[in-house]
């Protein structure tokens, strides 16, 4: 537990914490600016910037991914908990310890799998078609939120199964 502790505490954790609420205050801001700026020159310039669309789709990839991840830190993400409200400490224990295994397995199976994505558009190379952007920049996006969210979520899965044994521990005795 004390090297959860020491984790959580670290530069490391606090770097990525601080990386992620750069990229999303940063994208929030670039998105709703690109937004407006689109508005403005479709109503009231007549005019359109070519593939403005297609930026923003890139940056909108950035912020939702990076918003999921910071949600699984904060622990603030969209859940069903009516069932844990009904059971005992015990067993809401080892429920919390079965669900954060589940997550944190699926967490890091998705972030695998944007890899080999990555790897693949490396190869491959493909690219918007207006701009020609690299689709490899908002991939990324998916591997790093994944990333990220496995990291938060096996932190997770390791503090409640040490709470779940302490419990078991101390109804035991």
């Amino acid at each position: 537990m004390n090297l959860l502790l020491a984790f959580k505490n670290s530069f490391v954790w606090k770097l990525l914490l601080r990386s992620q609420q750069v990229l999303l205050v940063l994208t929030s801001l670039f998105v709703v600016f690109i937004m407006c700026l689109e508005v403005f020159l479709r109503y009231v310039l007549k005019s359109d910037l070519f593939g403005l669309e297609e930026i923003v789709v890139i940056a909108a990839f950035w912020l939702y991914f990076m918003g999921s991840s910071y949600g699984v830190y904060d622990k603030s993400h969209v859940k069903a908990d009516i069932i844990p409200q009904m059971l005992g400490e015990k067993a809401r224990a080892a429920l919390s310890v079965a669900v954060r295994f589940t997550v944190s397995s699926l967490c890091i199976l998705f972030s695998v799998w944007a890899f080999q994505m990555i790897a693949c558009s490396i190869e491959w190379m493909p690219r918007t078609t207006g701009l020609r952007i690299p689709i490899v920049i908002s991939q990324m996006s998916v591997f790093l939120g994944y990333a990220l969210m496995s990291i938060y979520s096996v932190v997770y899965f390791f503090e409640d199964l040490f709470h779940f044994l302490e419990i078991r521990k101390e109804s035991a005795a």
